[in-house]
């Protein structure tokens, strides 16, 4: 994690002292959230599908029950220390499951009993973003190289690369009919053409994105380390519009109904409208805010670095309910089949499931060792 501050081709926007002094300050919470417990070197990524959740986490990909909160299998059986998965996996059009790695390697496995179908070994070059899948059904992976890679989904061979310079994303991707759209700390938005595999245009929009981008009605939502907040229209690339957040924009907003929601290191959640960004309503969480908000049944569900997870009215913004976790959430909140699922930091547990309706926790998982 610290390399991709630190490395010069990977630069953020911070130009003064105090600045870094902030970085610094917000890596040791992070190292921190990572290191207090020992079966924490990564932060989670999760994707739930039917009646499992997958898990990614250290050197393990994981299928959990999400009636029980019990561990179906595990994948591989023995960690090898060389890997580390931090990516959301993904289930993929056939409904194989697909996840990369740190280190460059990607694994496809049956969902139902782990067993591997193939391994991408890669050439060491890092994946942090989660893999996306195109329309023919190729797998499409950012590195630290500044490449995009395509994957063949059948074989796992790398059928090509699309080279971005020095572009890497942290974040999801998105993706449409027609194009790739990724979100890069090297300040760009690129939209890649699956047909042509050259960008239909590419933005410069100031500041370093770490959490990807999120698309929805035609349009691209994204965040910044210059606390913004930009909507882009996705078949141009035009800006339609940003506003000021209080603190850098760590994950993507989230588009749910009329409103757009967005966190910031600050702790700030605001309510934004879609059509020009006019805020409708804004709260604070005194603690800082990395994990992107879930949105489900008028609510809009939050956590902080310090482990305050709280729900609040979508509507107008008015607290419901507040849970302490026993670690800082960093990553990942879904709601799916009546639970609320929140990946955990620093915590003896690494995903916890609560009730929408009142912030009680029904279980937590522990993952092997």
């Amino acid at each position: 994690m610290l390399e991709l501050f630190s490395n010069k081709k990977n630069r953020l926007p911070m130009n003064s002292r105090p600045a870094a002094i902030a970085v610094l300050g917000f890596l040791s919470v992070m190292l921190a959230a990572c290191s207090a417990s020992a079966s924490n070197q990564s932060w989670s990524g999760l994707t739930l599908k039917g009646d499992m959740g997958y898990t990614a986490h250290n050197g393990f990909v994981s299928a959990v029950n999400l009636a029980t909160g019990q561990k179906a299998w595990q994948y591989p059986d023995k960690a090898d220390t060389k890997v580390l998965f931090y990516a959301d996996p993904l289930v993929d059009s056939k409904g194989d499951l697909v996840a990369a790695a740190y280190n460059g390697s990607v694994v496809k496995l049956d969902p139902a009993s782990g067993a591997l179908k193939w391994k991408h070994d890669g050439d060491g070059a890092k994946i942090i973003a989660p893999l996306v899948e195109a329309p023919n059904g190729d797998y499409y992976a950012s590195s630290d190289s500044g490449d995009l890679l395509i994957i063949d989904s059948g074989t796992g061979a790398l059928k090509t690369k699309i080279h971005l310079g020095k572009a890497i994303a942290w974040g999801a991707m998105a993706v449409d009919a027609q194009r790739v759209y990724v979100a890069t700390i090297e300040h760009k938005v690129y939209a890649i053409n699956f047909q042509s595999g050259k960008a239909d245009w590419s933005l410069d929009v100031g500041g370093s994105i770490a959490g990807g981008i999120t698309l929805a009605d035609g349009k691209l939502y994204l965040g910044t380390f210059t606390g913004k907040v930009i909507a882009l229209d996705a078949q141009s690339g035009q800006t339609l519009w940003d506003v000021k957040a209080d603190g850098w924009v760590w994950q993507a907003p989230v588009a749910a109904g009329d409103s757009i929601f967005a966190a910031d290191l600050s702790g700030a959640l605001r309510a934004l409208s879609p059509a020009d960004g006019a805020p409708q309503w804004n709260q604070k969480l005194g603690a800082p805010v990395q994990a992107a908000p879930a949105v489900d049944g008028g609510l809009v569900f939050i956590g902080t670095t310090s482990g305050i997870v709280r729900a609040y009215s979508a509507a107008d913004g008015t607290q419901k309910w507040e849970q302490t976790l026993a670690g800082g959430v960093f990553g990942t909140l879904r709601v799916f089949g009546g639970k609320l699922f929140i990946t955990v930091n620093g915590s003896k547990y690494q995903l916890a499931a609560l009730a929408p309706d009142t912030g009680s926790i029904t279980w937590t998982y522990v993952e092997p060792a």
